[in-house]
């Protein structure tokens, strides 16, 4: 069996996956209730097309840092009589997505997709779904189905990404960014802080006419709505203690070609987004602050966070905080994507995807307009009484901007 290297985005994944003892937490679980005629043939062959188009579907993970590619992969799809539980993921073994068929009546079907993030990022659920979307209307038919040709696979962006951060570009990516942080808390362990506890999720919804708002305010200011989203987020992480300086996680894409667009794998890496509050600005010069911190950490985002250690008890190897205790994310709608089935009405069942940090803050844009905020938090570290506090004082920042995007960062944590 031919084996290839990891890329630094999956090993860090095979690290969290290692320490979890579930080994389910780092995986994404989608739940639609389908009525209609559901071919259950046709989807079956649907899937084994899908398994046979992308690779990471039929890839194991050995010891050590490499990955094989099978020729064929275990079956993906099961019947079963009741929705099963989450269930741990063998590397070595796989499969890394287990799809279930539950019927419930006439015409009446629940599907549960388990895939690990090793297989797919959140930008792959996206192709996932609409790849097999089309190819179940073609199993109908018993015609090919209309998918582009893909050129390239996970394994090759891999090998070419290794090539672009060499010993050099690294070393100048941790100067760099040592400098950044230097006016922020000085912890000195890399990375985000892993959720170890019970997982739980809660939630705030904004209605139309907020998130209408938010994207007027964004435009006008000459910024995006993740550019605002992130500097309220900032504004309430902040309200109780009122720090200057804050680190959100960021997750970035890095399908910056083409050619991987249409690709499933994880291509995912975690930087940093240095948030400064400092002199009481304005809140239309914080999204100013905040779209440059966020074009500065993308321009340096190779270096992995487990190298940004800003003191020097972290290369002594002193026990001390992560950079990360928060992650931010901003989901437009449509972009977790949507499974479409011939003949077929679909709704997806809202599930609980189980935190894989000790806390995420994620918008997610829904396409009636409103937005849900969630927090994904670990039970061990977070309180729920934090958590809905914090969020009602989200909402009430962004409500409050909206209004006036003058306010100053002071005047947003005093009403808010």
């Amino acid at each position: 069996m031919t084996s290839f290297p990891l890329s630094p985005a999956q090993r860090a994944v095979r690290v969290l996956h290692d320490a979890d003892p579930t080994r389910s937490r780092h995986s994404t679980r989608r739940i639609f209730e389908v009525r209609g005629p559901l071919d259950v043939s046709a989807f079956r062959l649907a899937l084994e097309a899908l398994v046979r188009r992308h690779e990471p579907l039929r890839t194991i993970y050995l010891s050590g840092d490499r990955q094989v590619v099978r020729a064929e992969a275990p079956q993906a799809l099961h019947l079963v009589s009741r929705r099963p539980p989450r269930m741990p993921f063998d590397l070595a073994r796989g499969p890394l997505l287990s799809v279930s068929v539950q019927p419930l009546g006439p015409d009446h079907h629940e599907i549960v997709l388990d895939m690990h993030l090793l297989a797919a990022d959140g930008w792959s659920m996206q192709v996932l779904l609409d790849d097999l979307s089309k190819l179940y209307r073609a199993a109908l038919l018993g015609v090919p189905a209309s998918l582009p040709e893909l050129t390239v696979q996970y394994v090759d962006w891999a090998a070419w990404h290794a090539t672009r951060v060499t010993s050099e570009r690294r070393a100048e990516l941790v100067r760099w960014w040592r400098g950044a942080l230097a006016e922020y808390p000085r912890h000195c362990a890399g990375g985000s802080l892993a959720a170890s506890g019970a997982g739980r999720r809660r939630a705030v919804t904004l209605d139309p006419g907020v998130v209408s708002a938010i994207h007027a305010l964004a435009n006008s200011s000459g910024h995006t709505a993740f550019t605002l989203l992130a500097a309220a987020c900032a504004v309430a992480l902040t309200h109780r203690n009122q720090q200057d300086h804050l680190l959100l996680g960021l997750a970035v894409a890095n399908r910056d070609h083409s050619a991987v667009e249409q690709l499933l794998g994880f291509f995912v890496t975690m930087t940093l987004l240095p948030v400064n509050l400092s002199g009481d600005p304005p809140f239309t010069m914080l999204m100013r602050r905040v779209a440059e911190a966020t074009a500065a950490a993308y321009a340096h985002r190779e270096v992995p966070l487990s190298d940004m250690t800003l003191s020097e008890e972290a290369r002594a190897g002193a026990r001390c905080e992560p950079l990360v205790r928060v992650n931010f994310a901003h989901h437009p709608s449509g972009s977790l994507g949507t499974l479409g089935l011939e003949r077929c009405e679909i709704v997806e069942v809202p599930v609980f995807d189980t935190a894989k940090f000790a806390l995420t803050i994620r918008a997610e844009e829904k396409a009636d307009g409103s937005c849900d905020i969630w927090a994904e938090y670990d039970t061990s570290l977070h309180g729920d009484l934090e958590i809905d506090a914090l969020l009602d004082s989200y909402k009430a920042i962004l409500a409050l901007v909206v209004d006036c995007g003058d306010s100053t960062v002071s005047a947003l944590w005093a009403r808010a």
